[in-house]
């Protein structure tokens, strides 16, 4: 079957998106490994990549076997992508509510953790989807279950909580700027979580290609800073 103009589109900036993550995006996190912020920034550019990676591979998988094994993927990605984005948004220097109390990051990444081992565990459990077979052609149709609505809402709340801090930030008109796109791009990813995965549960496309502007966001503004920071040196080099 000829996929649609809407499926290669979607391929065609999926890919794109992973790009971004995968290249500009990580080369940006070790670039500043040396801060929690920025091993949280990569945490989130590996989620993002993933998560496109595996949207983009069942948009070209036909078999549902292979479909099925992208969409286990894909809820990994959309996991380490959410732990990723609130602790960047959570270590960020120009967001007032920074987490003091470690108790509070080892309790989310535990819980993203046990949802990550439920996840790559499906075959052997129907918390999240079970196969129901009916007619007389033996189809096979994937039931969603109580636990894909709790890993849809754990996913939704951290990207939520990201987003409320950056929506939070205090200090120069950049800062607030830069804080003002994260949290409408983080609240864009939020809607759209819940909406892909109430009416196409793991398959939605939008999600991970709007995280990766997120990315891109994190991208420009270490540009930026790395500007500025140079030219401060040049100057101080200058005056000395």
């Amino acid at each position: 079957m000829e996929p649609s103009a809407v499926s290669v589109f979607g391929i065609l900036v999926g890919v794109a998106a992973a790009g971004v993550a995968a290249g500009p995006g990580i080369r940006t996190a070790i670039t500043h490994r040396r801060s929690d912020n920025g091993i949280a920034f990569g945490m989130l550019s590996v989620g993002v990549l993933i998560w496109t990676v595996a949207g983009v591979c069942q948009l070209v998988a036909q078999e549902a076997i292979v479909q099925t094994y992208f969409l286990v993927l894909s809820l990994i990605g959309a996991s380490v992508t959410a732990l990723g984005w609130f602790l960047f948004a959570s270590t960020a220097r120009s967001t007032p509510e920074r987490l003091s109390r470690r108790s509070i990051y080892v309790g989310v990444t535990l819980v993203i953790g046990l949802n990550i081992g439920l996840i790559v565990t499906i075959p052997i459990h129907d918390l999240y989807w079970s196969g129901v077979t009916g007619g007389s052609m033996g189809a096979t149709r994937s039931v969603v279950e109580a636990g894909y609505w709790v890993h849809t809402l754990l996913v939704a709340g951290l990207c939520l909580a990201g987003s409320w801090l950056f929506a939070k930030v205090q200090g120069n008109r950049r800062d607030r700027i830069h804080g003002l796109a994260y949290a409408i791009c983080g609240i864009t990813v939020t809607v759209t979580i819940l909406m892909s995965n109430s009416t196409t549960p793991g398959s939605g496309m939008l999600p991970p290609i709007l995280a990766a502007g997120l990315v891109c966001l994190g991208i420009v503004q270490a540009t930026r800073s790395g500007r500025t920071e140079s030219r401060r040196r040049s100057l101080q080099r200058g005056e000395s």
